[in-house]
C-alpha cells in the first residue's frame, strides 16, 4: 500500500522503539476513537475509485472520512495495480449481483407489461409462416432494453443507495478502511500514528478484502496486514491450548470427541498420553474455524473483476446491436453474431490462460512466501515491520521464529481462503456465471413475449387466409369441371 505506507517519511525521524511500542499499544487498546476514522463505499468508489490514483490531489481528510469504532472491511491493496482494475474488482464484489438482480426484476417487469399490451411493439422480427413463406412481425425487445439500463444503472450507483439506505437508519454505517483516506496525509504526526496503529486498524475490522494484484505479496506492507490480521492463530495460542489440556479436555465439546474418534485409530484412542493432545487439537480447530467465519478474508484477483465487466458490457453491446442492425439491414445481423461469437471466444480463450496462469502464480507466492523477498521503500519501515511481526508471533522475542511462525501461518491460512472463495483454477467463478447468463436470460424473455403474444395472432390470420385461398381453389375447379 504505497503512497501511505511506503513513501518516505515526513516530519522528524521516529525511533524504531517509539514505533514499535505505539504499535503494541494501539493493539492492545485497538486504537482511540479520535484517530479511527473510517469511510463510506459510496467514497470508496466515487468517480470510479479517484482515490486509488497514485497521483491524486491533496484530500480533505476531515470531510471525506468519520469516527468510527470498527470498520466492517478494511481494503488491502498494491498501490502499483492499476486505479480501473481495481474498480472493475470492487464493482465484482460489492455491486454485481445487486445490480444483475435488479435488471432481472426489470427485465421480468417488462415481460409482464408486454404480454398485457401495455407496452408497445419494439422493432421488428422475419418469423417463418410456411417452409416457402415468411413474413416482418412486430418484435419484442422490452426486456433487454429495460432490464439492461436497470442493470448498469444499479452497477455504478449501488453504492450511492447503499449510502442513502445507511443514512437513514439509526446504527452506524458499515465504515471502510482505506489508508489514503483513513491516515491524515496532511499532519506528518498524525499521519505518523495512524500508520504505526495499522495492526490496531487490522484487529478492530471484521473482515479484509485483499485486492490481489501479481505485485501484491512482493509490497511488505501488504505481508504485514496480513500478519496482523491472521494474527489470532499463532503458534504461541497452540502451545498455550496443549499446556492446558487436562483442563481443555474436561470442557472438551461432543463434536470433539466424535471427530477424535473419526480420526484416530485403535490404538492411538486407547493411548493415554495422546488423547489430551488431539482433544485439544480438534478442539482448538473447531474454534478456529469460527472465528475464521467471524474474521472473514477475501481475495479477489483484480483481472477477474475486469473481466467479467467487460463479458458483461459486450455481450449487451452486441445484443443492442444486432436490434439494431435488424432495422439498417437484416442480412447484417447474422454476420454480426458470427464476429461477435468470434471476438468473444477469442477474448475469453486468452482471459482463461491469463487467469490461469496469474492462479498458478497467486498459488505459487503463497507457497513461497518469505518476509525476505517483498519490498519496502523505507528502511526503517522494514525494521518496524518484522519488529511487530516478531512481537505478535514470538513468544520469546525472537526475530527467526517468528518470522517463521507467521510464515507459516500466511502460507496455510490464505491458501485455505483462495480455495474456498475462487475454488480451482478450472473452476469459473458463480458471479462470472451469473454476468454470463444474464443477456441471454434477458433474450429468451423476449422471445418467449413473441411466441406467446404476437405468434398466435399470426397464426390465427395465416390460417384465415389458407381458408380463403382454399375456398377459391375449390370453387374455381367446379367452375372447370362444370364446362369440361
Amino acid at each position: 500500500m504505497g503512497i501511505v505506507h511506503d513513501g518516505p517519511p515526513i516530519g522528524k525521524e521516529v525511533s524504531l522503539h517509539d514505533r514499535t511500542t505505539t504499535a503494541l499499544h494501539s493493539l492492545r487498546h485497538q486504537g482511540s476513537v479520535l484517530h479511527q476514522r473510517g469511510v463510506s463505499l459510496a467514497t470508496v468508489m466515487d468517480r470510479g475509485s479517484k482515490h486509488f490514483k497514485t497521483n491524486a490531489s491533496p484530500k480533505d481528510h476531515d470531510a471525506l472520512s468519520f469516527p468510527t469504532d470498527k470498520y466492517g472491511v478494511f481494503l488491502s491493496h498494491s498501490w502499483r495495480a492499476g486505479r480501473w482494475a481495481k474498480y472493475a474488482a470492487l464493482l465484482y464484489y460489492t455491486c454485481l449481483v445487486p445490480a444483475l438482480l435488479a435488471g432481472l426484476a426489470a427485465g421480468i417487469l417488462a415481460f409482464a407489461l408486454q404480454l398485457q399490451g401495455i407496452l408497445p411493439a419494439f422493432g421488428f422480427a422475419v418469423r417463418q409462416v410456411s417452409a416457402q413463406v415468411s413474413q416482418s412481425v412486430p418484435s419484442c425487445q422490452w426486456c433487454l432494453v429495460m432490464g439492461g439500463c436497470t442493470c448498469f444503472v444499479t452497477l455504478v450507483m449501488w453504492h450511492r443507495l447503499v449510502d442513502l439506505a445507511e443514512s437513514t437508519r439509526k446504527r452506524p454505517r458499515v465504515s471502510y478502511f482505506l489508508d489514503c483516506l483513513c491516515i491524515n496525509q496532511n499532519d506528518a504526526e498524525l499521519k505518523q500514528a495512524g500508520i504505526d496503529s495499522i495492526g490496531a486498524y487490522l484487529r478492530n475490522s471484521d473482515s479484509m478484502l485483499v485486492l490481489w494484484s501479481p505485485e501484491y505479496f512482493t509490497r511488505l506492507w501488504c505481508c504485514f496486514e496480513l500478519a496482523v490480521f491472521l494474527e489470532k492463530s499463532t503458534n504461541a495460542e497452540r502451545e498455550s491450548l496443549l499446556q492446558h489440556s487436562y483442563a481443555q479436555m474436561k470442557h472438551a465439546s461432543v463434536g470433539a470427541m466424535l471427530d477424535l474418534q473419526r480420526n484416530s485409530s485403535p490404538t492411538e484412542i486407547n493411548n493415554a498420553e495422546t488423547v489430551p493432545a488431539r482433544i485439544v487439537v480438534a478442539t482448538s480447530a473447531q474454534k478456529t474455524r469460527n472465528e475464521t467465519s467471524d474474521r472473514k478474508l477475501v481475495i479477489i484477483p483484480v483481472q477477474m473483476g475486469v473481466f467479467c465487466m467487460c463479458v458483461l458490457v459486450m455481450t449487451y453491446v452486441v445484443g443492442v446491436a444486432c436490434i439494431f442492425l435488424e432495422f439498417v439491414d437484416r442480412d447484417l445481423v447474422q454476420p454480426f453474431r458470427v464476429l461477435g461469437a468470434f471476438v468473444g471466444i477469442l477474448g475469453t480463450c486468452r482471459f482463461c490462460r491469463r487467469y490461469a496462469q496469474e492462479r498458478l502464480e497467486l498459488n505459487k507466492q503463497i507457497a513461497q512466501f518469505t518476509v525476505s523477498q517483498a519490498d519496502c521503500f523505507a528502511p526503517q519501515d522494514r525494521e518496524f515491520i518484522k519488529a511487530v511481526i516478531t512481537c505478535l508471533y514470538s513468544k520469546t522475542l525472537n526475530e527467526i521464529d517468528g518470522t517463521a511462525a507467521f510464515e507459516s501461518v500466511a502460507r496455510s491460512r490464505v491458501q485455505q481462503n483462495v480455495d474456498k472463495f475462487l475454488g480451482s483454477r478450472l473452476l469459473v467463478p458463480w458471479r462470472l456465471t451469473l454476468a454470463c447468463m444474464f443477456v441471454i436470460t434477458l433474450r429468451g424473455l423476449d422471445t418467449l413475449a413473441e411466441e406467446t403474444f404476437f405468434i398466435p395472432s399470426l397464426s390465427a390470420e395465416s390460417e384465415t387466409t389458407a381458408e380463403r385461398v382454399a375456398k377459391q381453389a375449390a370453387t374455381w375447379s367446379e367452375f372447370v369441371l362444370f364446362y369440361t
